[in-house]
């Protein structure tokens, strides 16, 4: 019997070059045919009934299959936070995985074995490429006890603003997670108490530094994404501001929104805003990373020079109002 290479061929590309002997067995292969495979360098054994594909490129996630396949264990944090994209997540160089506390198994070069006697389906996602990670709401737990406060606000707030969960869910993952005094539950809490469910979410970590600072200066609480009405049922979101001041303020990210066309809806955004009596002002990136302080000094200046040029009229009265008067 021959072996498909096609099949062969798609079972690899699909789980990032790694499979093992059982699932190739389910392909129809029998032992001969794999052993076959391995003599002929097709494939490449790493012990354990893993084998990996010679031609396919190293990668994170290649390293992170080979991890699940060696071990049985599920990907997590810090690796779990890099398959997930979020950001604040550490980057060292081993895979780490998670395996229930019953289970014996060997640690391998590359990979940090942790035990947890907590480890539920609902904390776990099967990926179609073979890799097996803890879910958004129990990495973002478990990153409580790598990182700082700061940084652990700004991951939940990714995963609230992507949709990777909601405040009550972080909630039930903390009541079920935290006993014992497990580490960075009680920051977890902290962070959660201080944050209500309803409140839109931060959509960069730059926007959060922002309205973090400015309220560390003395500005009042301030509104995310605000709807501004600029014509009869257009509305445009500023990403921090003061309604009742109607001053706001956009964050510019110069990587990814620095040309020419971004620059020009822009523009026309803020004059929009203008145009029904508001004042914007726009930071960049680059001023919240180099110069926060002088950023932030220079907006309470700009806030307050508002604040005293400001009319109580409604700006929709005032063509009216002078037009009386030119009468």
């Amino acid at each position: 019997m021959a072996i498909d290479e096609a099949v062969l061929g798609a079972e690899l590309r699909g789980r990032h070059g790694v499979t093992t002997r059982a699932r190739l067995r389910r392909l129809g292969m029998t032992d001969r045919m794999i052993d076959g495979l391995a003599t002929r360098c097709r494939l490449r054994r790493l012990g354990r009934g893993v084998f990996v594909d010679p031609g396919s490129p190293d990668s994170f996630l290649q390293r992170v299959a080979i991890a699940w396949a060696m071990t049985g264990g599920v990907a997590c944090f810090p690796t779990a936070g890099t398959v997930w994209e979020f950001r604040k997540t550490p980057r060292p160089p081993d895979v780490h995985v998670a395996v229930p506390w019953t289970r014996k198994v060997t640690s391998y070069l590359g990979v940090v074995v942790h035990r947890t006697c907590e480890l539920r389906d609902c904390d776990i996602v099967r990926r179609r490429d073979g890799i097996v990670v803890t879910s958004p709401p129990r990495t973002v737990f478990d990153a409580a006890a790598w990182l700082d406060r700061h940084d652990l606000e700004s991951m939940i707030e990714q995963g609230i603003h992507r949709s990777n969960f909601i405040v009550p869910t972080l909630w039930m993952q903390h009541q079920r997670l935290s006993a014992n005094g497990r580490r960075g539950s009680g920051e977890f809490a902290s962070v959660l108490a201080e944050r209500p469910a309803w409140r839109k979410p931060a959509e960069s970590d730059h926007e959060l530094r922002l309205e973090r600072a400015m309220r560390t200066r003395g500005f009042p609480p301030l509104t995310r994404g605000h709807a501004i009405e600029v014509a009869p049922g257009k509305f445009v979101h500023p990403d921090l501001g003061l309604p009742d001041d109607r001053f706001y303020v956009e964050v510019d990210h110069l990587s990814w929104h620095g040309g020419r066309m971004e620059t020009a809806y822009d523009r026309w955004r803020d004059m929009k805003v203008r145009r029904v009596g508001n004042h914007v002002e726009r930071v960049t990136d680059v001023a919240l990373d180099e110069c926060l302080d002088e950023t932030i000094e220079d907006l309470w200046a700009l806030w307050q020079s508002h604040r005293g040029k400001s009319t109580t009229e409604p700006v929709d009265d005032l063509p009216q109002k002078v037009g009386r008067a030119q009468a």
